[in-house]
């Protein structure tokens, strides 16, 4: 004997239950800032404890009508600049490449990307909390901060934040960035399928802090898998320095280096070394400026139109404020030959 389905709970039945109005138990469960955040995690609790679902083709519906309204509108994302400078320099090319996909892929949802610079005389994550707000923009792009790592006090329950990159710790939002252990992992294959074996890594103590260790982590697996004879100790420094660059080059003797100083190969020069034939150079990041190059592309036109994906996303969704369960989005790059890696297998 088949048993009959139950009826499926409604928006009114829960609201009998919370003695609110339907319109409220609507808003709640849209995570809407003019119910009461205690409001809402009780009327939503509720909702999971009775068991209701919301309808997906009345959910399609509303997201479809939603979005028809705002490509009218020109829904704003907020791109928020944390630089020093406005204007980013020559040398902050991933930060313009990630800002053009974001804005591109933006554009064609039905958006538009506007950067709001925390560097303006008196500005604080409070008062841009209040500007945003009062201009109706809900959705943000955290982009990477400058230097170190970052932390941002806005009135996040406001808002749909999605941060880029690894440096912004606090909160901790939903984001998007490069998979740095699979980028520094590839550049090792690379080369060892040319024949590399001892293969050193020259890298900043602060890229070291922002790309969570992710590619100390991938040198200490290789090693961990090669033979004692051709381990070389990662170089990580508070400051690039050509000395003890060099001095480090000559005690450990690297056959190849995977780095993100994208004047190591000048250094090397200076120290009489040639690239590739003395020594071969793999970037960690590709310098879009100085082509031929070998290295990671890291994509960083893809990771801006994944960020605009995910804030647009929890747009339409009505998920505002810090996520209890973070995601991250990670994009894998890509290895570019180039001139600075020998491309035949070289005798070790």
């Amino acid at each position: 004997m088949s048993r009959l389905m139950a009826s499926p709970v409604t928006l009114q039945q829960i609201a009998d239950k919370a003695g609110v109005s339907r319109m409220t138990v609507s808003r709640a469960l849209r995570n809407a800032p003019e119910v009461a955040a205690s409001t809402r995690r009780r009327i939503q609790a509720l909702a999971d404890a009775l068991g209701y679902s919301p309808d997906p083709l009345i959910q399609r519906l509303t997201s479809h009508l939603a979005h028809a309204h705002r490509r009218n509108e020109g829904q704003v994302i907020a791109w928020i600049n944390s630089y020093k400078e406005r204007r980013p320099r020559k040398g902050q090319i991933p930060f313009v490449s990630i800002y053009r996909g974001a804005a591109a892929r933006a554009q064609k949802l039905g958006f538009q990307l506007e950067e709001f610079w925390l560097g303006e005389p008196g500005m604080t994550g409070r008062k841009l909390s209040r500007i945003l707000y009062q201009r109706g923009i809900e959705c943000l792009i955290l982009p990477p901060v400058e230097t170190g790592v970052g932390h941002l006090t806005m009135d996040w329950d406001k808002f749909s934040p999605v941060a880029v990159g690894y440096s912004m710790v606090v909160p901790r939002l939903h984001r998007v960035g490069s998979h740095h252990l699979h980028g520094t992992r590839e550049a090792i294959r690379q080369l060892y399928r040319r024949g590399y074996r001892r293969i050193g890594l020259c890298i900043s103590k602060d890229a070291n802090l922002r790309l969570d260790h992710a590619c100390l982590e991938a040198m200490t697996y290789y090693q961990f898998r090669t033979p004692k004879k051709y381990w070389v100790k990662t170089l990580v420094q508070e400051k690039f320095s050509d000395e003890v660059t060099l001095r480090w080059l000559k005690k450990e003797q690297p056959d190849s280096i995977i780095s993100h100083y994208e004047w190591l190969p000048e250094t090397l020069a200076r120290g009489g070394y040639r690239v590739p034939e003395d020594v071969a150079v793999a970037f960690l990041n590709l310098d879009y400026s100085k082509p031929g190059v070998t290295g990671i592309d890291q994509r960083y036109a893809i990771i801006g139109e994944t960020a605009s994906d995910l804030v647009i996303g929890q747009h339409y969704r009505n998920e505002k404020g810090i996520p209890a369960t973070p995601h991250t989005v990670m994009i894998e790059g890509r290895w570019v030959d180039g001139s600075t890696v020998l491309r035949k297998a070289v005798k070790v």
